[in-house]
């Protein structure tokens, strides 16, 4: 079973980094849809909040995955983007790689916002890279920005946002996501009882 922390950034931080208007919202429900979808998945979570306690987060995990909304880029028809920690600071940088890749191809496939990296030193040296295990693969999500007009409006249907990054996660385990359909029900007509 692929133990997973789900990180609602901003949560529980009233002063400082607070996030963009309607972020903190944003995220708190996205990871707790998430982790009920994932969940039935056979995956084990942790959700925590933006400063867990050294007991919630000890220990190696298969992934820490932070959620954010992204700040406006003005008339560019909005955009996210996933990020992990930089390579030198980062003891399971192959593994964080390749979920971040991973994620991406299927959030930005399926939730309708397209991917424009706007990696930075704040998602690269992401405060939460130096609190986890070297073994922990980390990765961050900005699922779009928070206040553009397009991305606004997939952000608010909850199940699309939660659904695309899960199929992501499972992607990146091997773990089924679409159930194969099943087989045709063989239809019985009377001639059959004469």
């Amino acid at each position: 079973m692929k133990k997973i922390i789900l990180q609602a950034g901003h949560e529980g931080v009233t002063s400082g980094a607070t996030g963009a208007p309607g972020e903190k919202e944003l995220n708190v429900r996205i990871r707790n849809r998430l982790s009920d979808i994932l969940i039935s998945k056979g995956f084990q979570l942790t959700l925590v909040n933006a400063n867990p306690t050294d007991a919630q987060i000890a220990g190696d995990w298969d992934l820490f995955l932070a959620l954010h909304g992204d700040a406006d880029y003005p008339n560019d028809g909005g955009s996210g983007f996933t990020d992990y920690p930089e390579p030198s600071t980062d003891g399971a940088t192959q593994e964080s790689q390749r979920l971040a890749r991973t994620i991406a191809e299927e959030y930005f496939k399926h939730s309708g916002i397209k991917e424009v990296s706007h990696s930075n030193p704040n998602t690269r040296y992401y405060y939460m890279w130096k609190r986890l295990s070297a073994k922990t693969p980390c990765v961050i999500i900005e699922m779009g920005q928070v206040q553009d007009p397009h991305d606004k409006v997939i952000l608010a249907d909850t199940d699309r946002v939660s659904n695309a990054i899960a199929r992501g996660i499972c992607k990146s385990f091997s773990v089924v996501f679409d159930l194969p359909p099943a087989p045709p029900v063989p239809q019985v007509t009377l001639e059959q009882f004469n």
